[in-house]
């Protein structure tokens, strides 16, 4: 499952924000050419929250730790096919191993992911199982990401599907969060839209399957929840290097909060 420590340096790395809830009441192209070693750590306020490790240049593990103790929270590691597509992974327990989570991936012909299943384990139980479909426009492109609840297409439930638009230069510009009722409409929930920034995003290719990665750096996450009205804004500004890269990445909550993540490299 998705941990406190990983929820905000993880808008790099995804490039979505996803609002199940937001109250108590709510419930390769433009790959980087310059030369940068990857990314390797995540700090915040000096203590380590996030470790990426890799097998060659392709992600194996990611590492989540408390930031108050430093202790391993949980780890994730990933299984590649020989095209170096991830097929498997799964989530760890940082204390005793346990399996919290595993996902499988599917690609068609195209080498495209098309769907994903995810299992949710309490101890040796069985809790939750999802089905995620993917579609893609002409362009390749992320344009839909449908959710069932189960364990196969054909016997799952409907609950969900999100929408995307993409920007001429490859970033996700908007986002539409649909949910499902009783009767199988979808009834629009959010509106997410996003401004970038023009300079290279980290984690771009080491994104997880499925995640609408955008190749640069988000700067601001405004999200307009429609039954309520409410609006949502998330703020980010960035300190680079020579070559572009973000060495840190302050982010300002709608409340006014705000949270430094400092980015180190393997060079």
């Amino acid at each position: 499952m998705k941990l406190k420590n990983r929820i905000l340096p993880a808008m790099l790395f995804f490039g979505v924000v996803a609002f199940s809830s937001c109250d108590d009441k709510e419930k390769d192209a433009l790959a980087p050419s310059i030369e940068q070693g990857a990314i390797s750590h995540v700090m915040a306020d000096s203590s380590e929250v996030t470790s990426y490790t890799y097998a060659g240049k392709e992600l194996s593990q990611i590492n989540y730790y408390d930031k108050e103790t430093g202790e391993l929270e949980s780890f994730e590691k990933f299984v590649r096919d020989s095209k170096g597509n991830v097929i498997k992974s799964s989530t760890h327990a940082g204390t005793n191993h346990t399996v919290l989570s595993e996902q499988d991936y599917k690609y068609n012909d195209k080498n495209q992911l098309t769907q994903t299943t995810a299992s949710y384990y309490n101890g040796s139980n069985l809790e939750y199982s999802a089905v995620t479909t993917f579609d893609y426009n002409a362009q390749k492109e992320l344009k839909k990401k449908t959710v069932y609840e189960g364990k196969d297409v054909a016997s799952a439930k409907l609950k969900s599907y999100t929408t995307y638009e993409v920007l001429p230069n490859g970033n996700y510009g908007q986002e539409k969060q649909f949910v499902v009722d009783g009767k199988g409409k979808g009834k629009l929930f959010s509106t997410t839209t996003y401004s970038y920034d023009s300079n290279h995003n980290p984690f771009f290719l080491h994104g997880e399957p499925g995640a609408s990665a955008s190749p640069n750096n988000i700067t601001v996450a405004s999200t307009l929840v429609h039954a309520s009205k409410k609006s949502y804004r998330y703020t980010y500004t960035y300190k680079y290097d020579e070559r572009g890269y973000p060495t840190s990445q302050t982010v300002t909550s709608p409340s006014g909060k705000a949270e430094t993540f400092t980015y180190l490299y393997s060079n």
